[in-house]
C-alpha cells in the first residue's frame, strides 16, 4: 500500500494499520516520490492525505495512462469531521463510491473501506500488445508465444518490452527507456540499468527455449523488436 502524507504521525498510524492488516507500507511524501514507487513496486491501494487531494487527482489520472494495470484504487485519509462531509471527496473519485477515512486513521476502518474498494474494482479483459508471432499480457506480466509457452517477467522486465512493443519496428534508445519506464528525468539514470534489465530477458528467453535476440540492439540506435537483424549492445 502507498501512503502519500508530508505528516509523519499520520503515515506511521497508517504503517501500523497495514502492517496489522498484512500489508507493507511504502511512504511519499509528494506525489513525486510517490510517481517513482509506482513505476518500481506492485501497489494494490494508495492511501493519501485530503491536504493533497488536488495533486492525487494528477497522480491518478498518469497512473491510469501509464501504469500496466491502471490506477490503484486511493482512499482519502481526512479529519474526523471532513471526513463525514461528502464533499471532501474530490470529483474523479465519486464515481466509484469512494468515502474518506477518518484521522488519525484505525485498522477496523481502514480494513472496511481497502476491502470495499478493492472488491469494487471493475473487472479488466486482458490487455495484450502483439507483434508478430507474440504478445505481452500487460496484466499478469507474461509474454506468450505463438508456438506456445509463456515467459513470467517482473513487472520492471513488463513495462520494459511494453515500451518496445508499443514501438514495435522501432529502435528506442536507452535514454527513452530510462525516461518511459523507469521514470527518471530526461539525461539522468544510468545506461546500465537498461543494459541488465535487457540482458535478464534474453536470459529468461535462453532458458526457454527462445531466440534470445527477440530483444534486438544496435550501437547508438537502441532497442527494438521487429525491427530484422542486430548485433547485442
Amino acid at each position: 500500500m502507498l501512503v502519500i502524507s508530508p505528516d509523519r504521525a499520520l503515515v506511521q498510524s497508517v504503517e501500523r494499520c497495514t502492517s496489522t492488516l498484512g500489508y507493507v507500507a511504502l511512504v511519499a511524501d509528494d506525489v513525486d516520490d510517490a510517481r517513482g514507487l509506482l513505476l518500481r513496486a506492485e501497489v494494490s491501494a494508495i492511501c493519501v492525505d485530503s491536504l493533497l487531494a488536488e495533486q492525487a487527482e494528477q497522480l491518478w489520472r498518469w497512473a491510469s495512462e501509464t501504469l500496466a494495470g491502471g490506477a490503484p484504487p486511493v482512499i482519502l485519509l481526512a479529519s474526523p469531521v471532513d471526513a463525514k462531509a461528502p464533499s471532501v471527496v474530490p470529483e474523479f473519485l465519486r464515481g466509484d463510491g469512494a468515502r474518506a477515512v477518518a484521522k488519525p486513521v484505525r485498522s477496523e476502518e481502514l480494513s472496511r473501506e481497502l476491502a470495499r474498494v478493492l472488491a469494487e474494482r471493475a473487472p479488466r479483459e486482458p490487455e495484450l500488445l502483439r507483434a508478430g508471432r507474440i504478445a505481452l499480457d500487460v496484466e499478469r506480466h507474461l509474454l506468450l508465444f505463438e508456438d506456445g509457452g509463456e515467459l513470467s517477467l517482473t513487472p520492471t522486465e513488463a513495462r520494459l518490452l511494453r515500451c518496445l512493443l508499443e514501438r514495435s519496428g522501432e529502435f528506442v534508445s536507452p535514454d527513452e527507456l530510462l525516461e518511459d519506464v523507469w521514470g527518471y528525468p530526461p539525461g539522468t539514470g544510468g545506461r546500465e540499468v537498461v543494459r541488465a534489465h535487457v540482458s535478464n530477458v534474453r536470459r529468461k528467453l535462453r532458458d526457454l527455449g527462445k531466440d534470445p535476440q527477440l530483444v534486438h540492439s544496435v550501437p547508438y540506435l537502441g532497442y527494438g523488436i521487429g525491427v530484422g537483424e542486430a548485433t547485442p549492445a
